[in-house]
């Protein structure tokens, strides 16, 4: 067996909010100083959405894979859950960690568990870690407002509209990444020409938002609305943006739409007048703390 000369930190990393980035800070400096290879280890599918397929993640799988390999690591390893998840954990660390992947170091956040039915904690890793001489770093949860910084609460709080606080704990601006489509061209009918976004990505918060929108090389301030337009009797799910100080032709285009803010929830007006009102008190809110 080859001599162990291999950091590895070990996660699903959905969001690579605050608390992986702790984890990817301490890997790569200890790496450095060790002079260890720094291997970042993760799964395919999200062993999440493997047991429940309806689970929405924060970031789609090739955006998280993007993420991790942008980063100043010697690897990148994405194995298929299905291949692992009813091995046993000593079986993992001893074939895979130890003889493959030559472990001399692990890097983990301190609610990891793994091997069948994560079975084991951080008390049989470090157990594990006398039998096979490597050594544990175990990276204390981060909190923010008294509350842990965690994927799943991410997911909550988007899902929740409650962006602000999603966007401090991730650390970046909460977006989706889709394509312009053809709508019904209501928007421009009331005035407020808008496009409409066809994403993949699978939190889509409903409400009204303040947002950012990268198109074409730029970015603008903008306000969207992702709902089923219920004042025009709409039944499926829209995300519709309206680009301040834009007027162009971009059907077909690619787009990123960024998420500052929660404005409202979606609402039926009366008429079409009132909605038109409502609309100019959002813009003129979203506008607010523009150049702030």
């Amino acid at each position: 067996m080859s001599q162990s000369n291999t950091i590895i930190a070990i996660g699903n990393f959905d969001g690579y909010h605050l608390g992986h980035q702790k984890i990817m800070r301490l890997l790569m400096d200890t790496a450095r100083k060790q002079n260890l290879v720094s291997l970042v280890l993760t799964f395919s599918p999200h062993p999440r959405s493997y047991f429940d397929p309806e689970i929405r993640l924060i970031i789609p799988e090739e955006e998280k894979k993007i993420i991790l390999e942008s980063l100043d690591i010697d690897r990148l390893i994405v194995l298929e859950f299905k291949k692992f998840f009813e091995m046993e954990g000593e079986q993992f660390i001893r074939e895979v960690l130890i003889n493959r992947f030559h472990m001399a170091h692990v890097v983990i956040g301190s609610n990891f568990k793994f091997g069948y039915e994560r079975q084991d904690d951080i008390e049989s890793l470090k157990r594990f870690s006398s039998q096979y001489d490597f050594d544990v770093s175990v990276v204390e949860p981060l909190y923010h407002n008294g509350v842990r910084v965690s994927s799943s609460e991410i997911r909550r709080k988007l899902n929740d509209g409650e962006i602000k606080e999603a966007n401090e704990m991730l650390g970046w601006e909460y977006h989706i990444d889709g394509e312009v489509t053809g709508g019904d061209r209501r928007g421009r009918e009331l005035g407020f020409p808008t496009i409409n976004i066809i994403s993949e990505n699978s939190i889509q918060p409903p409400g009204v938002f303040k947002t950012r929108v990268a198109i074409m090389g730029k970015t603008y301030d903008s306000l969207t609305n992702i709902g089923c337009r219920p004042t025009f009797k709409g039944k499926e799910m829209v995300v519709e943006t309206h680009i301040f100080g834009f007027n162009k032709h971009v059907y077909g285009k690619p787009v990123r739409l960024f998420f500052v803010e929660k404005i409202r929830n979606e609402v039926n007006f009366q008429n079409r007048d009132e909605l038109i009102k409502q609309i100019r008190k959002d813009i003129e809110k979203s506008m607010v703390d523009k150049g702030a």
